[in-house]
């Protein structure tokens, strides 16, 4: 019966997440303590059957695990750092360096209107540093105060409210 929920987890977690994923890297966990890693570009296929798992790479090499020899399969993005400024896609709002260590720039050129509110949220969605803006351009904030963490930037003005996810390291 364990098994057999270990089987389902995994077969339901690869069918929603290889549909959507963003991660780039897949580690496999074994019981043993032993983890390979995979980068999900280089993935051929991935089978269950016969209570194993078979992860088939782009070059037709073929790995082989019990299902019950498993601790657990994980998915990840590694990307530690951006050298170029994040745009979310339409928003125009582009933060960097993200990650980002004691200063936060904000590039608000392209904002409808120049008069509005920047936030800094942290994950329960308290605001932990608001900024009145009255100018578009590049606003830099200093986030050296903040502990290090996932935070939420947002901009709002009486007709957009624009966000994006920052690390703080």
């Amino acid at each position: 019966m364990k098994y057999k929920k270990l089987k389902l987890s995994t077969v339901l977690l690869l069918g929603i997440g290889l549909t959507g994923l963003q991660s780039q890297t897949m580690y496999v966990k074994e019981s043993s303590g032993t983890q390979t890693a995979y980068t999900l570009n280089n993935i051929q296929k991935m089978s269950f059957s016969s209570g194993n798992l078979t992860v088939t790479k782009t070059d037709n090499n073929s790995n082989v695990y019990a299902l019950s020899d498993l601790r657990y399969l994980n998915f990840s993005d590694i990307t530690t750092s951006l050298n170029e400024p994040l745009t979310v896609q339409s928003q125009m709002l582009r933060v960097y360096p993200n990650p980002a260590n004691n200063t936060l720039n904000i590039d608000l050129t392209g904002m409808a209107e120049a008069e509005g509110t920047l936030s800094i949220l942290n994950f329960e969605g308290k605001a932990v540093l608001n900024e009145q803006v009255s100018s578009v351009g590049v606003l830099s904030l200093d986030i050296s105060h903040l502990p290090t963490g996932i935070y939420l930037c947002r901009y709002s003005n009486a007709s957009e409210i624009k966000t994006v996810k920052i690390i703080k390291q």
